[in-house]
């Protein structure tokens, strides 16, 4: 979902010739920006010295608001990788979220980075700041007055329903606001899901070879003709096959063997009941 921008690996010089081209700014509006001579910001770039000094590199990264590992060739994507919590706008408690994974930080991306989520942003600020409401506030209470002086000025049941007729027209302060945000959020909510995929496909592709191996477990051996199913063997390959998954307590998955093996032993002893039944029945 990201647009960054990644520029092949280079040296120190041609990252920021790079830059001067991508962002339309020549060697002397550079130069000025972070306060050395031309000339010096010149000889750099050509290659005719060496010498440039890590303020300066500074400053370039800060004028083309890219990281300083970027212009030292660490990584390929020049967008910064680290923001003051100032720079950003959030508050102390909005970051720690982040930071503590209160808040998953994957989906956060997500959103920010979803066009649509992002218009949401500025319906949720009207909301907040009553920007909408206020405007139903001041609806509502010209059709309150309307509907007063009906009442008072022509007594009359006509009057009456009139007025009554009038207090419906009043809408709820947050309604229209809280309508669209929530169809606002879905449509972002859905729209990332469409990109971002499922998996669903490799599940059912994996859960069918999985089934499949169980089943020749199970055959394995067997007259095909009139297999035996044992359900303790059926319940131990069920739970075999996430024994080693991480975080699976032992016990509670020996509980759960237990349990599939006495549903399946009542499903065979009904089976065969009914067989019985059946039989007894035909005679």
């Amino acid at each position: 979902m990201s647009n960054e921008s990644v520029f092949l690996p280079a040296a120190v010089r041609d990252r920021i010739w790079d830059l001067l081209k991508e962002r339309k700014v020549t060697q002397a509006e550079l130069a000025a920006r972070i306060g050395c001579s031309e000339s010096s910001l010149s000889r750099f770039i050509s290659g005719k010295t060496d010498k440039l000094g890590d303020e300066n590199i500074i400053r370039i990264a800060k004028a083309f608001n890219v990281s300083t590992d970027f212009l030292l060739g660490v990584t390929t994507v020049p967008d910064r990788k680290n923001y003051e919590i100032g720079e950003l706008g959030l508050s102390a408690q909005a970051a720690r979220n982040l930071y503590t994974g209160k808040a998953n930080a994957q989906v956060v991306n997500y959103l920010l980075e979803s066009p649509r989520f992002l218009e949401l942003t500025y319906t949720l600020e009207q909301y907040f700041n009553d920007t909408l409401a206020a405007g139903y506030a001041a609806q509502n209470q010209l059709y309150t007055t309307l509907s007063s002086l009906m009442r008072k000025t022509v007594k009359t049941n006509a009057a009456a329903q009139a007025a009554n007729e009038i207090n419906r027209l009043k809408t709820p302060v947050y309604q229209a606001d809280l309508a669209t945000i929530e169809n606002q959020f879905m449509l972002a909510v859905k729209e990332v899901k469409k990109e971002i995929g499922n998996d669903f496909a490799a599940i059912r592709s994996m859960t069918a070879e999985e089934a499949e191996r169980m089943f020749s477990e199970i055959m394995k051996g067997q007259d095909t003709e009139n297999p035996t199913v044992v359900p303790e063997f059926v319940s131990h390959l069920i739970t075999g096959s996430v024994a080693g998954a991480d975080c699976v307590d032992p016990d509670a998955l020996n509980r759960l063997g237990q349990a599939l093996t006495d549903v399946f032993q009542s499903a065979l002893d009904h089976a065969a009941s009914q067989e019985k039944g059946d039989a007894q029945a035909g005679q």
